[in-house]
């Protein structure tokens, strides 16, 4: 089952944003539930992911957003936060990672593209996440309908 490409992209943008916070709770957390956000940002993050190449976007289209989210956060949230020293190098040396990530996405084929959505489908419907993306359409559905009586 396909999601709409906004809330494909909606979740992709979210889950980079939280693996953000998830990557740093892996250095930083010190107790169990900094280790309990940590995993639960983990699951979001994937499960975000998961259901957002459900929709047209190609899959590695959406994984170099969601790396790239990921990476300039954490990036620049151990410069700023975490009080990392700010280094042109590492600047430049995070534009050569997405360089390459973007570039793997034009080094893929269609049928290797066709065959990853498989793959990815079938753990999506093993997790049970066509569940979750079934109510959210129905939620949508109910939401849109009681907009329109009004």
């Amino acid at each position: 089952m396909k999601i709409s490409t906004n809330l494909a992209w909606l979740l992709i943008i979210a889950g980079g944003i939280v693996e953000c916070f998830w990557a740093s709770g892996l250095k930083y957390a010190d107790n169990l539930l900094l280790y309990t956000l940590t995993g639960i940002g983990i699951l979001f993050s994937f499960a975000a992911m998961a259901l957002a190449i459900k929709s047209d976007i190609e899959i590695g289209v959406a994984y170099s957003v969601f790396v790239g989210i990921g990476t300039v956060g954490i990036a620049l949230a151990e410069i700023c936060v975490f009080g990392e020293p700010f280094s042109l190098l590492k600047i430049v040396l995070i534009l050569l990672l997405l360089i390459g990530v973007v570039g793997l996405k034009l080094a893929t084929s269609e049928k290797e593209s066709a065959k990853e959505r498989d793959s990815v489908e079938e753990i999506a419907h093993e997790l049970g996440l066509d569940d979750v993306v079934q109510e959210m359409q129905a939620f949508n559905q109910n939401h849109d309908s009681k907009k329109d009586s009004k």
